[in-house]
């Protein structure tokens, strides 16, 4: 059986949109392979107050554009926390 893998503090999922840049803290990792069968991870997200997390898939990452940076130093403000 898979199990999530708890995220490390400083990954997040990074969108944007033309003209503002997103980032979600990525909470945890799902072990999955991508469509040549290599083995990859998928972030979950924070869905929101009293909303449960959110696996990003693969297609979800490709077809909006959606990047997964590590930056350390960034301060999530309290409105982009869950």
């Amino acid at each position: 059986m898979t199990y999530p893998i708890p995220a490390g503090p400083g990954w997040y999922l990074r969108e944007t949109d033309g003209q503002a840049v997103t980032l979600e803290p990525i909470v945890a990792w799902w072990p999955a392979t991508d469509s040549d069968d290599d083995p990859i991870l998928l972030p979950f997200i924070p869905g929101g107050p009293l909303a449960p997390i959110v696996l990003i898939d693969a297609d979800g990452l490709t077809n909006w554009g959606r990047t997964i940076v590590y930056d350390p130093t960034h301060k999530t403000s309290p409105e982009e926390q869950w």
